[in-house]
């Protein structure tokens, strides 16, 4: 949008620029305090490192902040100011900086100028119609810093080749087709399981297998068709746009396992199997634990 017309939207007027300009001379002695509480604000948001990774990334993002942070009171908002600012939100792309975080620290700015306006004016219309004035132009500011940060998104991803496009939509296909053939995959396990399941009930039943042997196959089944239950629902969840149920498919080799024990122990000298199997169970269930934990 056109400089002017975007100030004329705000209300921004010769007024507000004087306000700007008076304020010039209070922010000048608190830049240092600003640029300290802000990178301390900064610096305590999440993988904040992963943008500013390197001293020399932060010192040229402190010398970019700095600039901005004199340039707001200067009351000079004419083509270069409002070209700078594009150049800040495209800055913020090419870096990967998220544009919640632009936001943010927006928050931030606002609360620390208008605290200072409330410490040094004491006169209550003029605090008044300075922390106005300063409200328009951070709003101005960072309407224009998101338009270019959006602009520069949509210019970074058209620039992808046709082919990367191609294969980026083939990939995306196959993953889909690859997610309903797993789907179909578990529906035939299922059946199967369900098969075991029945066929353990009968044996039971016709005295094929002893009664506490019986019982724990019946029970062991029951405990996989449940698991394998679960990782169905999971399933269906991830291809409505859900995460990949890794702990569900853990939960099934654990069942199985546990059915195994159960059965092995029924057994007389089958001691080595049953460690065996014990230890499968064992590491089965810290991977299961550590995944749980790190979904949380």
């Amino acid at each position: 949008m056109n400089p002017k017309q975007l100030m004329k939207n705000y209300g921004f007027s010769q007024k507000d620029i004087e306000n700007i300009k008076e304020l010039a001379s209070i922010m000048e002695k608190y830049e240092k305090e600003f640029l300290k509480e802000f990178y301390d604000f900064i610096f305590n948001l999440p993988n904040v490192k992963d943008y500013l990774y390197s001293e020399e990334i932060v010192l040229k993002h402190k010398n970019e902040v700095q600039k901005w942070f004199r340039l707001l009171f200067e009351g000079k908002y004419d083509k270069n100011y409002f070209n700078f600012l594009k150049e800040i939100g495209k800055e913020h792309v090419n870096i990967g900086w998220p544009n919640h975080y632009v936001n943010i620290s927006f928050s931030f700015i606002r609360e620390f100028i208008i605290d200072k306006i409330n410490q040094e004016i004491d006169n209550p219309k003029k605090r008044k119609e300075m922390i106005n004035s300063i409200n328009k132009l951070l709003d101005i500011n960072l309407d224009t810093i998101t338009e270019s940060y959006i602009d520069a998104e949509i210019e970074k991803h058209s620039t992808k080749s046709k082919i990367e496009k191609t294969l980026i939509n083939i990939s995306k296909k196959v993953a889909d087709l690859l997610d309903l053939i797993l789907v179909i995959a578990l529906i035939i396990v299922a059946f199967f399981v369900l098969e075991l399941f029945v066929t353990d009930i009968y044996d039971l039943l016709i005295g094929e297998v002893k009664f506490e042997e019986g019982i724990i196959r019946v029970l062991g089944s029951l405990l996989i068709l449940w698991a394998v239950s679960e990782l169905m629902t999971e399933e269906l969840k991830h291809l409505r746009g859900g995460g990949f149920a890794l702990g569900a498919f853990i939960g099934v080799a654990l069942a199985a396992m546990i059915r195994k024990i159960l059965i092995a122990a029924l057994s007389t000298g089958k001691y080595i199997d049953l460690l065996a199997y014990g230890l499968i169970v064992l590491f089965l269930g810290i991977t299961y634990w550590l995944i749980a934990k790190k979904s949380k």
